[in-house]
C-alpha cells in the first residue's frame, strides 16, 4: 500500500463503509456489542406525534439520543415521564447505565434532577453555551 490518497468530501457508502469497520473492531475488543434502537412516542388524540424519545442500547448502556416534548406540554412531567419509561426499559434489558448530552440552553438541570451526573463539558460549544455530558448508573 504505497500509493495512498485523500479523498475529501462526502459519500454515504463511503461513511457507511468507515463505520462498518470501526463497528467491526469494537465488537472484536468488546464482544457482548448488542445494539438495539428504540423509540418511545407521545401521540395526542389525533395520534400526531407531540413528544418522544430516541434512544439505543450498546454495551449494557442506554443512550438517549433525543428527547423531545412540544412546548404546549412542556412543565406537565411529559419530559420525566419519557425518561422514566425508558430507564424502566433500561433496567429491564440489564443497562447498568443510562447516558446523554444536552447543552446549557436544554436541560441540564432537568436530567440532574433525574439523577444524572455530569461527567464532561466542553465550555463555549456552541459559542456561548456549554456542552454536558451526562450518565447515571442504574
Amino acid at each position: 500500500m504505497t500509493n495512498i490518497h485523500m479523498h475529501v468530501g462526502y459519500d454515504k457508502e463511503e461513511a457507511g463503509f468507515i463505520r462498518y469497520n470501526l463497528v467491526r473492531h469494537n465488537k472484536s475488543k468488546v464482544p457482548y456489542n448488542d445494539e438495539e434502537k428504540i423509540n418511545f412516542v407521545l401521540k395526542d388524540e389525533k395520534g400526531e406525534i407531540v413528544g418522544g424519545l430516541v434512544g439505543h442500547i450498546d454495551w449494557e448502556c442506554f443512550f438517549v439520543d433525543i428527547l423531545w416534548v412540544d412546548d404546549s406540554l412542556r412543565g406537565m412531567g411529559k419530559g420525566q415521564e419519557l425518561m422514566e419509561t425508558a430507564e424502566a426499559y433500561a433496567r429491564a434489558q440489564q443497562c447498568r447505565l443510562l447516558r446523554l448530552d444536552t447543552f446549557s440552553f436544554q436541560a441540564p438541570v432537568f436530567y440532574k434532577k433525574l439523577g444524572f451526573e455530569v461527567f464532561g463539558e466542553l465550555k463555549d460549544f456552541p459559542k456561548g453555551f456549554t456542552h454536558y455530558y451526562l450518565y447515571k448508573k442504574i
